[in-house]
């Protein structure tokens, strides 16, 4: 007589399954935002295309301004783990440096977070609630890129020539800049090239002896 073999399935917690519904809101929520805008995503579209009820997007994320932020703080935090296990390799602080200027340029050229961070930025310039969680985001950054930075100089090899701070908010201003015109201007201002001005700035100011 053939025996069933019935394989439970592990019951989640409260907890693992209020994670669970913030992961995919978030993922969906970036879609909608990368599409649509802030502006024009709808929070009841995206519950429903994340497979949930308008009533699951309202108990996780006070609205569709508050998930829009977790999917801006989400980003941030991945590419700052992106920084730190670099910094953890155990290579030369030359290839490290290499490293972490070309992760960098990857990041500020990357077409959604282009997208992404512009929209953060004209939402903040007219919504005060949106400019106040850009400001503590831009304390964060400032914070976590300020440790990178100074993880960096342990090394007796590197050399800053602006202060941590400042070496931060030139390249994010500059590279940023750089990145959105080279997306509005397509082929009139080619990738390839606003990658090498970001990377030779980025040599400029912090290098190898």
């Amino acid at each position: 007589m053939p025996v069933n073999t019935v394989v439970m399935r592990k019951r989640l917690t409260r907890e693992e399954s209020r994670a669970l519904t913030r992961t995919r809101l978030i993922t969906t929520g970036r879609e909608h935002f990368l599409r649509y805008g802030l502006g024009g995503a709808v929070a009841e579209t995206i519950a429903e295309d994340a497979g949930y009820s308008r009533g699951a997007l309202y108990s996780n994320f006070n609205g569709k301004e508050e998930l829009f932020l977790a999917v801006v703080h989400e980003e941030q935090e991945r590419q700052f783990n992106i920084f730190r296990s670099i910094l953890k390799e155990d290579s030369s602080s030359r290839e490290k440096l290499r490293k972490m200027r070309d992760t960098f340029t990857d990041i500020i050229t990357d077409r959604d977070w282009i997208v992404l961070r512009s929209e953060f930025e004209t939402e903040a310039l007219r919504n005060e609630r949106i400019r106040e969680s850009y400001v503590q985001l831009h304390r964060q950054l400032m914070r976590d890129g300020r440790a990178l930075v100074k993880n960096l100089m342990r090394s007796s090899e590197i050399t800053l020539r602006l202060k941590p701070d400042d070496f931060i908010m030139a390249m994010l201003a500059f590279s940023h800049g750089l990145a959105v015109n080279q997306k509005i201007l397509g082929i009139k201002l080619p990738q390839k090239s606003t990658r090498i001005l970001i990377q030779s700035l980025f040599d400029h100011l912090i290098s190898v002896a």
